[in-house]
């Protein structure tokens, strides 16, 4: 097996090239090829890992965060496991992996971020000189001093509430997957939702403990003369904030100056992205019974291809002509399914319908009726078999109708009661009949047992003669029937004149019609024969069934659950509508060019547009969240503040997560190369979205002044006189420290921050907002509220 993955590729010489084979290995191939790809997922990691060495510049930091994501995906497996008791764990839950790299990395830029801007603007020589301070000063005999604990505690403020929301928003989303009656997508669902909740509580502990430890750890090494490779480090992230500044203010022009244009650009890719999903040429179900495992041009796949070419594969494709739809109809056995429906191994009970009963003499007459009238129906295909038991009811008439002593037997055996019998018959004599009628159908060469007639069961006084006729082939003697038999379940089985089709529309009207002719069947059957249910060869067209309807409702249930914390966060109407609107036409964007690249919704498919829901909503809730706790009012200002301090981050986190996709197109197997893709698609589509359509939206109609704005019972402004000194301001000469922060990584930080002016602005004050002419308007500021709601607005 081995040796074939590397060598499939070479099968060709100066005469003869192999293009296509048929081994049946697919299954083993693919677990395989499965397992040794798995190195592109890792190389993903690394090169995100990388980006966060490169962003924070701290070795140390990015240990920790890969460590903590890690962790994450041990804990959610054992919560999976262990906790929620999953059993079945298929191989598209390892999209799980990319995604929590992707979100995790996420939350470590925005957290580090907001970290830079505290330690910029607390050791920053101009902010003190030129600008009012917000540094807690020695108010009372200098008790209040700036500590660890308050800078970790302000950052805290900021990141942990931006970290919370995305990722309540992206696990509802995930958890939303649950509502699927597809296994695998439930799975999926459950287990990425709990992997990104473990992540979330990781990095409001882990992470702020290892930057708290990295602080306090490299404090006391500092020395005027740094290493060498600690100035190439510094230097390098001097440069990437150089050019990460330089990127900031491009974007933040192009919105502030041109949101318009952005805004009739993206709503009409929008629309158009509506049309291609709801239109024309929509999103079309698989027409493929099996799943697709390879890449196109793989010696497997293509001779699955070309497979109707050759002769020897005609005769198949010729019975399956005649290979037509059954219809079987089940009477005795309850439409219950009561097993794990997160287990494909759990098939549950068998639970009996106490109420049938087809020896009365009603239930006799309705089911003669019954197959006489499936006889005429315009989906029924004629047979010309002898002795079928399709319809027993008919052979069983014609067998008590034989006389009772037969003049050809020499044994002359009398055959009453079950002889010369007028239709219906007495309840007790057709109970009494019906085994012997059932085992002269198996002495009969004509007969080959299967799924359709009576299905017997001892009665109660003889259980010890029970007799499984549904998978013994053993023949029914008028000896064995003498411990009384009934009759547990009925199925009765027609041909239809329907073939099978993996087209989901021909399937969906074969079922449709022949379940509306048999509920109108069944409202005439007497009450002992009401629980009767239709089933057919319809696996593939369920799975079609519940991915097309199943789908729509976990996006309804992520977008209301976003909708939900949003609003119940920035108690805001507007902003939490357009984040909304902003994730929904990201939602319509991703899938057009997914339709347009060739895909169809099959199950990875689905899963691929849950998680873009889940990926989708994490920018535009970091921009609006961040609006709310802007320190302005006016729409303009907190737009510019969010781009500053929001922009950084979300590139990042699209960049590396696109990447890492990227790297895993390299792979063999289609669902690592579907995911690649799709990872690249969704990025660049939020986060495009997000700033450019989202932030203009907020640029010219974003609420300002409280217009619009909810707020929270008295009793959360509640603050204890202690908490509200740590905020108050005092002159720039009273500020001190009594912890040393310079570390390798704040030193870098102070010596950015007083040559970037941008970094100056104080996170809790509006003191210097820069407007669209470039001008500052400077407003003396109170003491600061601790109300964290109400600490980012301007007194006016």
């Amino acid at each position: 097996m081995a040796s074939f993955v590397f060598i499939y590729s070479d099968l060709s010489n100066e005469l003869v090239e192999v293009i296509g084979m048929d081994l049946g290995l697919e299954k083993e191939l693919f677990s395989e090829l499965l397992l040794t790809d798995v190195w592109l997922v890792s190389l993903g990691g690394l090169f995100v890992m990388a980006c966060v060495w490169l962003y924070t510049g701290s070795a140390f930091i990015t240990v920790m965060s890969s460590c903590a994501i890690c962790f994450s995906l041990g804990l959610a497996y054992f919560v999976y496991t262990l906790v929620f008791e999953f059993t079945f764990f298929p191989y598209m839950n390892l999209l799980a992996v990319v995604v929590i790299i992707g979100i995790g990395a996420d939350d470590v830029f925005l957290f580090l971020k907001i970290w830079q801007c505290v330690l910029a603007e607390r050791f920053s020589k101009s902010s003190t000189l030129n600008t009012q301070s917000t540094l807690p000063t020695p108010l009372e005999h200098n008790e209040h001093t700036e500590t660890l604990e308050n800078l970790m505690a302000l950052t805290m403020r900021h990141a942990a509430a931006s970290m919370f929301v995305t990722s309540v928003t992206t696990a509802g989303a995930f958890y939303a997957s649950y509502s699927s009656s597809i296994t695998a997508i439930k799975c999926f669902g459950i287990f990425a939702g709990t992997v990104v909740v473990t992540n979330y509580l990781l990095m409001i502990t882990w992470l702020p403990a290892s930057v708290s430890i990295m602080e306090r750890l490299f404090a006391s090494r500092m020395s005027c003369q740094q290493h060498l490779a600690q100035k190439l480090i510094n230097a390098c992230k001097k440069s990437i904030n150089r050019f990460c500044e330089l990127f900031e203010e491009r974007i933040t022009h192009c919105i502030i100056n041109y949101a318009f244009l952005w805004l009739i650009l993206f709503a009409i890719l929008g629309a158009a992205s509506a049309i291609i999903v709801f239109w024309y040429p929509g999103l079309q179900l698989p027409e493929k019974q099996y799943f697709q495992l390879f890449v196109s041009h793989h010696p497997f796949e293509v001779y699955t291809k070309l497979r109707h070419q050759f002769w020897f594969e005609k005769p198949m494709k010729e019975y399956e002509k005649y290979n037509n739809m059954s219809m079987r109809f089940v009477w005795g056995v309850e439409a219950v399914d009561d097993g794990d429906y997160t287990n494909p191994s759990s098939y549950g009970n068998l639970h009996y319908d106490n109420n049938f009963n087809i020896s009365s003499e009603a239930s006799q007459i309705w089911l003669r009726n019954f197959c006489q009238n499936m006889r005429q129906q315009p989906f029924h295909q004629a047979t010309f078999s002898f002795l079928l038991s399709n319809c027993f009811i008919e052979n069983f008439i014609r067998f008590m109708g034989r006389r009772c002593i037969d003049d050809m037997d020499t044994t002359r055996t009398d055959l009453t009661p079950c002889c010369d019998a007028q239709f219906p018959f007495e309840p007790h004599i057709f109970e009494l009949c019906l085994p012997q009628c059932i085992s002269n159908l198996f002495e009969t060469r004509f007969y080959r047992p299967g799924k359709a007639g009576p299905k017997f069961a001892a009665a109660p006084n003889h259980l010890e003669q029970y007799l499984e006729s549904n998978s013994s082939n053993e023949i029914l003697s008028l000896e064995t029937t003498s411990a009384q038999l009934i009759v547990k379940a009925l199925v009765i089985e027609f041909d239809s004149n329907v073939s099978h089709s993996a087209v989901y529309t021909n399937t969906k009207l074969f079922y449709e019609s022949v379940e509306s002719w048999f509920q109108q069947q069944l409202s005439t059957a007497p009450m002992e024969l009401r629980g009767g249910w239709f089933i057919s060869n319809l696996d593939f067209f369920n799975v079609q069934d519940s991915l097309s309807n199943d789908t729509i409702v976990a996006i309804a249930l992520a977008m209301a659950a976003s909708l939900v914390v949003l609003l119940c966060f920035t108690l805001n109407f507007l902003i939490s509508i357009y984040a909304v609107i902003t994730v929904s036409l990201t939602i319509f964007n991703t899938v057009a060019v997914l339709i347009l690249l060739g895909w169809k919704l099959n199950v990875l498919e689905s899963i691929a547009v849950s998680t873009a829901i889940g990926l989708a909503v994490d920018f535009s809730l970091h921009y609006g969240i961040h609006y709310r706790l802007a320190p302005s009012k006016e729409r303009v200002a907190a737009t510019e503040f969010v781009l500053s301090r929001i922009i950084g981050p979300t590139v990042m986190a699209a960049a590396t997560t696109a990447f890492a996709g990227g790297i895993m197109m390299a792979s063999n197997i289609l669902p690592y190369i579907q995911i690649g893709i799709f990872l690249v698609v969704v990025m660049v589509t939020s986060w495009l979205y997000a700033t450019f359509f989202l932030m203009s939206l907020l640029k010219v109609a974003g609420p300002q002044y409280g217009f619009m704005q909810l707020g929270w019972p008295k009793w959360r402004k509640r603050r204890t006189t202690k908490a509200n000194k740590f905020y108050e301001r005092s002159k720039p000469s009273q500020i001190i420290a009594s912890e040393q922060l310079l570390t390798p990584t704040s030193s870098a930080i102070v010596e950015m921050a007083n040559s970037e002016t941008h970094e100056l602005e104080s996170l809790n004050s509006s003191s210097q907002i820069k407007t669209i002419s470039g001008t500052e308007s400077g407003h003396t500021l109170p003491a600061l509220p601790v109300d964290f709601e109400h600490s980012f607005q301007t007194v006016h």
